[in-house]
Parts: C-alpha cells; structure tokens; sequence
C-alpha cells in the first residue's frame, strides 16, 4: 500500500508531506527550507533501532540508548506496580484503623454516631483518589510508551511490570 499526502502552505513555502511505503511506517517529512527533519510512526512491532519515545527529546538512535530505554522503561513498570500496592496498603491500613475506632466507640452493641466517620470517608476517598490518578497517569503514559512498537521496549514493558507484580503483589495475598 503506498499512500502519498502533501501540503504547501505561506510564501516561505512550507512543505510537509506524508507517506506509507512498503517498510510498513509512516514517514512525516517537514521542510522549513534546507533542513528535513524525519519522524517514522510505525504501524507495526519491529526491531529497528531507530524510535522516538514519548517526546521529541527522547529518541533512540542506537543499541545503547535502547538498553537506557529499556531499563527506564522496566523501572516504570514496576514503579506503577508499587503504586498499585501502596494504594492497597494505605486503604488496608486506614480501614484497620477504622475498625479499631469502631470497636472503642460502641457500647452495649450500639454505636455511638459521630462526626468522625463523615471525616474518615472524605480523607479515605481523598487519599484514595489521589493514588488514583497517580496510577492512571503513570498507565497511559506506559501505554503510550508501549504504542512506539518497538518489540524490545514492549518486552521491557512487560517484565517490568511483570517484577514488580512478582514483588508487591505477594504482599497482598492476591
């Protein structure tokens, strides 16, 4: 499949142009004038070690900077692998917490009302919220991450991921 796209636009002539060729990617050529900057998007996994991770900033050129990746990348996983769990932790020890206050506030079987368990649900529900969106940030971002299809980045991905639920999710009992 070979499409071809191709715009000019303002008297200094800006050219950009898009194409899919028979390597599978999609390669986004912008001239400004002499100088062509190339973006490849690859539809596909691959091997190449030739990737843009995340930002423009971030890219893999060679064997080198992809090892750097990997490991960046492996850490992350297991980084929201503990996020996960401390989440759990905390709600676990707050709830045991609770159950501790509960049990010195009844009397005779009857528990005795109190402002206290309105506050303990909002700082539970704040708490938890803020782990919350923590935890989702840091899994599109790794999403993301896992969307450049390179098949080493993916791999390190996954055994991240992979550590980390090994290490924190026995914690856990799950």
């Amino acid at each position: 499949m070979n499409m071809n796209m191709s715009m000019t636009t303002g008297h200094h002539g800006m050219n950009m142009s898009m194409s899919t060729g028979h390597h599978g990617m999609m390669d986004m050529t912008t001239m400004g004038g002499p100088v062509a900057k190339r973006h490849r998007m690859w539809m596909w996994y691959h091997v190449d070690v030739e990737d843009t991770v995340l930002f423009k900033s971030w890219t893999v050129f060679d064997a080198g900077t992809m090892v750097w990746t990997c490991f960046v990348i492996a850490a992350a996983g297991i980084v929201l692998e503990a996020l996960k769990y401390a989440r759990w932790a905390t709600d676990e020890h707050m709830k045991s917490h609770q159950e501790n206050v509960d049990s010195r506030t009844k009397y005779g079987g009857i528990e005795i009302p109190g402002r206290s368990d309105r506050n303990d649900f909002w700082k539970r529900h704040i708490i938890d919220s803020f782990y919350h969106f923590w935890q989702l940030l840091l899994a599109y971002i790794l999403m993301n991450v896992y969307m450049v299809f390179s098949v080493y980045i993916c791999l390190s991905l996954c055994l991240g991921l992979a550590i980390g639920h090994f290490i924190f999710a026995s914690r856990t009992g799950v």
